[in-house]
């Protein structure tokens, strides 16, 4: 049985390599200010860590404060320009006079232009406290091992309120919702499901429509396997009674532009047997108009296989050297790959064994390749 942290180290290794070298696109309604005293700054610290890893772009005064810095200036111009604000309630906090105060009734003040139903004040009880009475009226969180998933779907939820009511001209390319496709299946085994996508809205750039429907379709896919083997496999569940399983689908957009979007779609799965498993898919598109685009698209090649094992040679470690050529005779012309304004990555990850997952992304330069397209917005 893999246990939580397994689970999480096995995603991590899945897509670490863009998480610390390519650019991880933000998006409108992101800003979220952090209201915390002193004494709680470790927790502050930690809050704010999370919400950047979660695409989110909280102020914390100790992490955006410059020395020499109008202090009071600052704290107050990123109170009115925040989107949420996220106040932290202790015993510290709470008794303590001074400008923690000020941040509470300046957060009423903005909160005041709200809708009735906005979430914008989202309180975080840290220990035993009295909450502030003019804080009773927002549903607070306790600090305890769910407050992060609480937090996130707040936020996720209003932010998906903005974007319905903002227009198509002011919606930036990368502004998109996240969204989870059911997997709408019920066994006495327990399964943890997630799913998370983006759905990308209406802007003036392209159809997202079109966009969107080729996401949904891919992950359908995915979930129509797994159903389909779990419902017709009649020893499934006598088998995995005591399994804990999950069936974990995730992406992440590598590069977008008003031309073009790469992105990929992963799914980490453990249903029973000796390991997990994984698949990652890539969907690449062309945005001006729209459409999908394959390698051949983008690059001047002749033969793929041997084009793929001189980029192997040329570009490859010690390990892709010895290992990678091996499996080249199973790609095709359609094989998964993504990119961004430098870099071309090929993903093998599919083919072969999950002992050498790591080797299973090839990086080559742009610079080194005959491109046939421009990246850049303007064309």
């Amino acid at each position: 049985m893999v246990s939580t942290t397994q689970k999480v180290i096995l995603k991590k290794n899945l897509i670490i390599f863009w998480l610390k070298k390519y650019k991880i696109y933000r998006q409108m309604f992101k800003d979220v200010f952090i209201s915390h005293a002193k004494e709680d700054i470790e927790f502050a610290e930690e809050l704010y860590v999370y919400l950047t890893e979660v695409g989110y772009s909280p102020w914390l005064d100790k992490k955006k404060i410059r020395a020499g810095a109008n202090w009071d200036y600052e704290i107050k111009k990123a109170l009115k320009k925040s989107d949420y604000i996220i106040i932290l309630l202790s015993s510290s906090s709470v008794k303590k006079r001074g400008y923690i105060q000020k941040e509470f009734k300046y957060a009423l003040e903005y909160w005041e232009n709200k809708l009735a139903d906005d979430i914008y004040i989202i309180p975080i009880v840290l220990d035993e406290c009295e909450i502030p009475e003019q804080l009773l009226k927002f549903h607070w969180i306790q600090a305890n091992v769910d407050y992060k998933e609480s937090i996130l779907d707040s936020l996720n939820y209003q932010k998906a309120k903005y974007l319905e009511s903002a227009s198509p001209s002011s919606i930036a390319l990368s502004d998109y919702q996240l969204i989870s496709l059911g997997l709408d299946l019920t066994i006495e085994n327990k399964i943890n499901y997630e799913c998370e996508l983006p759905f990308f809205k209406s802007n003036e750039s392209f159809d997202s429509n079109f966009i969107n429907t080729f996401i949904q379709h891919d992950v359908y896919e995915t979930i129509g396997e797994f159903r389909n083997w779990i419902i017709n496999d009649e020893d499934f569940i006598n088998r995995n009674k005591k399994i804990s399983g999950y069936i974990d689908i995730s992406h992440n957009i590598v590069f977008l532009n008003r031309n073009f979007l790469s992105l990929s779609i992963s799914c980490e799965s453990y249903l029973g047997g000796a390991h997990p498993s994984t698949s990652f898919n890539t969907l690449n598109f062309n945005l001006n108009p729209e459409y999908v685009i394959s390698l051949r698209d983008i690059i001047e090649f002749e033969n793929i296989e041997e084009f793929i094992n001189e980029l192997i040679e040329n570009f490859g470690d010690k390990e892709q050297k010895e290992y990678l050529p091996r499996y080249v005779e199973y790609l095709d012309e359609y094989l998964d790959f993504t990119f961004n304004e430098n870099v071309l990555i090929i993903s093998f990850i599919n083919i072969i064994p999950r002992a050498i997952m790591a080797l299973g992304l090839l990086e080559i330069p742009l610079k080194d390749l005959k491109m046939k397209i421009i990246l850049d917005d303007e064309r």
